[in-house]
């Protein structure tokens, strides 16, 4: 019975220290998705024709602040959409309506501080570009 016990012990300290040592692996060699192409460079509208030509795949995620943000830079994704969905995802509302302009900026802002890359393609909350109420 105590060599079960100390078999046990000694397997939860292995167990231990194995968690220690890949903690302090540096983070660019755990990560070991896609790397972009011209990390210092926004993707434009011309790049991503260009890969549509060629046939290669277009990447789009949706962010809506810093963190999010800096983890889809790292990926190398090309497009990232700043979404009036942020009204159900961050502000627990139950549609898109109620966000305004000025909330969708302060998102807007703080992915474009942690997305150096990707081409930003910001939503505008509903109502914010009709001209009229009669549409023509």
């Amino acid at each position: 019975m105590a060599f079960l016990h100390k078999l046990s012990k000694a397997s939860s300290l292995a167990g231990a220290s194995l968690i220690r040592r890949l903690s302090n692996v540096p983070e660019n060699t755990v990560y070991g998705g896609p790397k972009p192409q011209t990390p210092n460079q926004r993707v434009t509208l011309n790049q991503l024709r260009q890969k549509y030509k060629k046939g290669e795949p277009i990447t789009m995620v949706t962010a809506y602040d810093y963190p999010s943000a800096v983890h889809l830079d790292t990926a190398g994704i090309d497009i990232c959409l700043v979404g009036d969905s942020a009204s159900m995802v961050v502000h627990g509302h139950d549609t898109t309506l109620p966000i305004t302009l000025d909330e969708m900026l302060v998102h807007c802002r703080a992915v474009a501080r942690g997305a150096k890359r990707p081409l930003l393609v910001g939503d505008l909350p509903f109502g914010t570009y009709e001209t009229s109420t009669c549409q023509v």
